[in-house]
């Protein structure tokens, strides 16, 4: 018997953990955080205790309490035994956007992560940038003598036990125990994002990941879709995230759409956009080029296109941090030495300013300040992250700028403020004069209501589950036997 239980991702639009029991293996598929079930309880002042942590979540419903899946020092703090054998065999992530895989620093560290190797390069410049843990665990609650004969608590590389990441070919089967998992890309808004298609002894599961029909890779989906068609499937995990939206506009019309604004821009062209999304860094990228200006990036995003291109696959299929096109934006460290007489501050100083993973793009040829981007501020496109506003303090924007918002209209109130913080940044700087001055260019990562209905009619599985979603009375209307799950419930294959 094979059971599929949904511990999150229906009836809400992310949050995706679908556990697969099928004989004696059990296998995750994404581990991921519900932005509406966290929203629920937490904000940005107020989230789950660093220490208990994993008791908060399990109180209040946002994550399985399951023995044997969370890691041994947290599980052994809260008095959740944590000395159990590990009870899960893997972890099919379908991509690493946070909905997905925000949750995989809770799990025990010898449970290994499936992924493509695009997601784990992805990981890695989340934990190597920041402060997250897919690649490692940082045990807590260790503790050591210092030399002065003190207690002290344990912590960096003092405490990090490695995870299993294992990386799968595209299109290329492979087992976990009685479950053979056939990994099978499709177009999303970040790279190396991955359907599966399960083979067990008791029929054929499919799950869409996150997928659509207007980005640079549609014909991945297109082959998704027909070797879902191939395989007989007896269930299709199916999203939904836009089933009620009209026909999108393409990537390619996004990328064109920004050249136009940019050619008409006699200032500087500021651009917001999601960080990890390449794919529309690459479109501003091009329109950089078509337009004969640099787009000046952040250091994460550096890091990011560094790590892809020392990837033997990867290399080449974005511009690498040293693209003569691309210009890399050093920001002012905690200290704001950038612009110091290095004669009272030394050098360094300076580089004692930035985190070890941002030292090496101090030294690059292609790096550039505040105050080149404001002596020429019609050569460049200038990348602006929401988090990151105050850099145009530094830059200051010249008479005849322009700001290209390309993220995700908001569609709740949290975001409406946010994006009201946003606009009163460029309105203070004389970018933002009327409401026309606002150019909002974005094309999602999920398919509208046609390109479901085209998955669901030419994928011919004998039922459907909707997922990431909370209109499936769509999926109903498409497909004659579709079953509706709540939170932790079961079907049987």
């Amino acid at each position: 018997m094979t059971n599929i239980t949904f511990h999150g991702g229906v009836n809400d639009i992310g949050g995706n953990k679908f556990l697969v029991e099928s004989k004696d293996t059990k296998v995750f598929m994404d581990f991921g955080m519900s932005f509406s079930q966290e929203g629920q309880f937490f904000s940005q002042f107020l989230g789950p205790r660093t220490s208990n942590s994993l008791n908060d979540l399990f109180e209040l419903g946002i994550l399985p309490k399951i023995k044997g899946l969370y890691r041994r020092d947290y599980a052994k703090h809260m008095d959740f035994d944590g000395t159990e054998d590990n009870e899960i065999d893997a972890v099919l992530l379908t991509h690493a956007h946070v909905d997905h895989c925000a949750y995989i620093p809770y799990l025990r560290e010898d449970i290994p992560i499936y992924c493509s190797e695009e997601s784990k390069l992805i990981m890695q410049n989340f934990d190597e940038t920041g402060s997250d843990q897919y690649h490692t665990a940082k045990q807590r609650f260790q503790i050591y003598e210092n030399n002065k004969g003190l207690i002290s608590r344990a912590s960096g590389d003092k405490v990090a036990v490695p995870r299993r990441i294992e990386t799968f070919e595209s299109g290329k089967k492979f087992a976990i125990d009685s479950i053979d998992v056939e990994p099978l890309p499709v177009d999303h808004s970040i790279p190396g994002v991955h359907a599966f298609i399960l083979h067990t002894a008791d029929g054929s599961i499919g799950n869409t990941a996150d997928l659509r029909f207007h980005g640079r890779r549609k014909d991945d989906t297109e082959k998704f879709v027909q070797r879902c068609a191939e395989s007989d499937l007896d269930v299709l995990l199916c999203e939904g995230t836009r089933v009620d939206a009209p026909p999108s506009i393409t990537e390619y019309d996004v990328e064109g759409r920004i050249a136009d604004i940019v050619n008409n821009t006699k200032g500087l062209a500021i651009a917001g956009y999601p960080i990890r999304d390449l794919d529309r860094l690459l479109s501003f990228y091009i329109a950089a080029k078509n337009t004969n200006r640099d787009l000046v990036i952040d250091m994460k995003q550096a890091y990011l296109l560094k790590l892809f291109n020392e990837s033997t696959n990867l290399k080449g299929k974005y511009p690498g941090p040293t693209d003569k096109n691309i210009k890399i934006y050093i920001q002012r460290g905690s200290w704001g030495l950038i612009d110091k007489d290095l004669d009272v501050f030394t050098e360094k100083q300076l580089h004692a300013d930035y985190g070890l993973w941002q030292r090496e793009f101090l030294d690059y040829p292609n790096a550039v300040d505040y105050r080149d981007i404001a002596k020429k501020q019609n050569q460049y496109i200038f990348y602006c992250s929401d988090f990151r506003l105050q850099d145009l303090i530094d830059v200051k924007p010249t008479e005849g700028s322009t700001y290209i918002r390309s993220l995700t209209e908001p569609f709740n109130t949290e975001m409406e403020i946010k994006e009201d913080q946003v606009k009163n940044w460029f309105v203070h700087f004389g970018v933002l004069k009327r409401e026309d001055d606002w150019h909002q260019i974005h094309v999602s990562g999920h398919g509208d209501g046609e390109q479901i209905k085209y998955v669901i009619d030419n994928t011919n599985a004998k039922s459907i589950v909707p997922i990431h979603t909370v209109k499936d009375e769509y999926h109903k209307k498409w497909h004659s036997n579709v079953t509706s799950v709540n939170q932790h419930g079961t079907i049987k294959v």
